[in-house]
């Protein structure tokens, strides 16, 4: 087979560049031709391989990529490739490997509005929409199921066309010898007394790794533990800031930088921790690397190979969102823990595992297959794909409704209706295979010009549809919040005022909400036994789902108690879970213990940014509070959720947040009032209607 390989910029420090390096050479050992197309290659190129360098001298990095993908295709044009694979999201590739995270899921949140009209934004969210766009053919090697949802969340990229390879790991980067040898002999090179900890970070790309975190967690050690850590930083990148960082906070002879460096695994024995708070990244190679070399790892969960590192009982995660203060007390934690050496050797033990190294195999395997089929079936042109309609479905979904199934014909599904409200629709419905499995689909028809201009007068983003619900289900997913689970989303282009979508998700049975449930306490109130623990558990889990949120830079806008489902014994049976959707109570009450499990629902307001802002967290929060004024909480119990939304003492609460709280109570009082009257003017207009009927009656 004739096969092109593509990579923007080659350097022998990148894990993906050795990852393409191991790739290119698997193929070329198998006896397939193999070109390699670069704009930049830095150290020695590979014998017996064609790289053809395509120099591109831009100021900007999106306009460098720009002109390599123009200059790629007029390559391209020349030659019969069997397969075009690239290690850089770019139109016109038949493979991509899947090593870089999803760049809009990043900037949608983290920038303003009006970074969308950038030609940076415009170029990257291009080249990212040709390779994961619903229409485009391109295949990817994916190496997260992290990730891989992240795209599916922007994209709605179809399950089919992801091939998950195992973990990128390099035997010949482990290290056979005398551990304990070349640990002594590292050390001493690197200056460190016996008593001392060397505790390393590793990576080049100091910004998305997260060593600011690193520098930021080392500074607030205890100074007794601070006098015995060194931190080795080891990369290539821009050090500058990060210099001035250290020495800001008097860790100038603390943090010291060794560059890029080619004896990794020879600085990991030396080391007695390594630490990757990474702010974003697709796999974290450098997370196995440590563990298989029995160095304890400190990271966070946005890696996707964290989860190796929790498999292997080899360290310490960090869940999402990110908070500062959490690194820095699991950070002392972990260099004073007696657990240090069984992390090394569950490590150690974990590389034993033969799956690790396989990926290069892997990858070859799934080169070969897709040029087989191509060479069968030729792709079909793709048209421009940047004004068409967006459709995902489940597999057994597809598989329910059909191959052919369509937006508009998922949309007129008939079933039992739950809510209907102008330009929206909930309905439930039973699969007809006999499973009993039940679905919900929330259907969006458009709001009209009339209520985003209204909206838009009030300096609000109008909610047009399903968008921010599928968006918003993803990011709970990812903050490890329980909420539904998506079947099928779809949404058509044209108006945003008759813009047609819909969200299909699976039904939480055997669930009930926490307006139901906690009616009976004004009345009962749990005092003592398992019903206190129940309602201190309720109250401590709805304060951290709160915290996760609004730290994560989202805001929910209809927290309420009745957008808490609460999910008991899975026993009980579906005629229970339908009560429940009915908002009913169950026949028999929900047993509530350490597997039971807290969902979020009804998300088609939410929003998602990079930081929260004050007054929506507050009305989150009033919105929450005023929803249980009458299921008869206590001054304690309130005590309680402030203690756990916060994570501090209650003393320092009290001290220095008295505005905010007093804010959340004012804005708590103000919609119980509102609701009171609103509520008195639907009796009365009941009572009236009830009159004349009366009326019409005798008459």
């Amino acid at each position: 087979m004739k096969l092109a390989f593509c990579l923007f910029k080659y350097f022998p420090y990148s894990g993906l560049s050795r990852d393409f390096l191991r790739v290119v050479l698997e193929c070329k050992q198998r006896g397939h031709d193999v070109s390699v197309f670069a704009a930049e290659w830095d150290g020695d190129r590979p014998d017996n391989i064609d790289v053809t360098l395509l120099p591109t001298h831009r100021w900007m990095n999106h306009s460098q990529n720009a002109l390599f993908h123009r200059r790629l295709r007029q390559e391209l044009a020349k030659h019969d490739f069997d397969a075009v694979i690239g290690f850089n999201k770019m139109p016109g590739l038949d493979l991509y490997y899947g090593a870089d995270y999803c760049y809009i899921g990043r900037a949608l949140p983290k920038y303003p509005v009006l970074y969308r009209l950038t030609p940076r934004y415009h170029n990257m969210a291009g080249f990212e929409r040709a390779v994961f766009g619903v229409q485009s053919k391109t295949g990817i090697l994916s190496l997260s199921e992290r990730e891989k949802d992240v795209y599916q969340n922007y994209y709605a990229t179809p399950e089919s066309r992801f091939h998950l390879l195992p973990p990128t790991l390099d035997r010949q980067r482990l290290l056979d010898g005398d551990r304990e040898q070349i640990r002594n002999s590292m050390r001493a090179r690197l200056e460190v007394a016996p008593n001392d900890l060397a505790l390393f970070f590793i990576g080049s790309g100091f910004r998305t790794k997260g060593l600011d975190r690193a520098i930021r967690a080392t500074a607030a050690l205890p100074p007794a533990l601070l006098d015995r850590v060194n931190l080795f930083v080891v990369g290539q990148d821009n050090e500058s800031s990060y210099r001035r960082l250290a020495q800001s906070l008097g860790l100038a002879t603390k943090v010291r930088f060794l560059g890029g460096r080619d004896d990794i695994a020879e600085l990991m024995f030396a080391g007695d921790l390594l630490i990757h708070p990474a702010y974003s990244e697709n796999t974290g190679t450098v997370l196995l690397e440590a563990i298989t070399a029995g160095l304890p790892v400190l990271t966070t969960d946005v890696c996707g190979y964290a989860s190796h590192v929790t498999r292997a009982n080899a360290g310490m995660v960090l869940k999402s969102p990110f908070s500062q203060d959490r690194l820095n007390s699991r950070l002392a934690q972990m260099l004073e823990s007696s657990s240090m050496p069984a992390w090394r050797d569950n490590g150690l033990a974990y590389s034993q595992d033969p799956d690790l190294y396989r990926m290069p195999e892997s990858a070859a395997d799934q080169i070969e297959n897709w040029a087989r089929k191509r060479a069968d079936v030729p792709p079909p042109v793709v048209e421009d794909i940047t004004d068409k309609n967006s459709l995902y479905l489940r597999d057994d979904i597809r598989e329910l409704l059909g191959d052919d199934a369509n937006i508009e014909q998922i949309m007129a599904l008939h079933g039992e209706t739950f809510r209907e409200a102008p330009g929206r629709k909930t309905i439930r419905f039973e699969s007809d295979n006999g499973s009993g499995s039940g679905y919900f689909l929330k259907a969006h028809t458009g709001v009209g010009w009339r209520e985003i201009i209204k909206n838009i007068a009030y300096f609000r983003l109008p909610v047009l549809g399903a968008t921010n619900e599928w968006h918003g289900i993803h990011w709970l997913k990812r903050l490890g919040i329980d909420t539904l689970d998506v079947a099928g989303y779809g949404t058509s282009a044209g108006n945003p005022a008759r813009r047609h979508s819909f969200i299909l998700t699976d039904e939480i049975a055997s669930a009930i909400s926490l307006e139901d449930y906690c009616r009976s306490w004004n009345e009962n109130p749990p005092r003592r036994g398992e019903a206190l623990k129940t309602k201190r558990w309720l109250i401590n889990k709805v304060a951290s789902i709160g915290r996760a949120l609004h730290s994560s830079g989202a805001n929910h806008r209809d927290f309420y108690l009745c957008h808490f489902l609460l999910k008991g014994d899975d026993t009980q049976n579906h005629a229970e879970s339908r009560a429940t959707v009915n908002s009913q109570t169950p026949s028999e009450p929900i047993v509530v213990d350490d597997s039971s499990r807290l969902f979020v629902i009804d998300l088609h307001r939410m929003q998602l940014r990079k930081r929260t802002p004050q007054r929506w967290i507050i009305k989150d929060i009033a919105g929450l509070y005023y929803s249980s004024m009458e299921i008869g909480l206590s001054q304690r119990d309130l005590f309680r959720f402030m203690r756990a939304y916060r994570a501090k003492p209650l003393r320092e609460i009290l001290e220095n947040e008295h505005g905010f709280w007093t804010r959340v109570d004012s804005k708590a009082k103000t919609l119980y009032q509102t609701e009171a009257r609103r509520a008195a003017r639907r009796r009365a207009r009941q009572s009236a209607e009830n009159s004349r009927q009366e009326s019409v009656d005798v008459t």
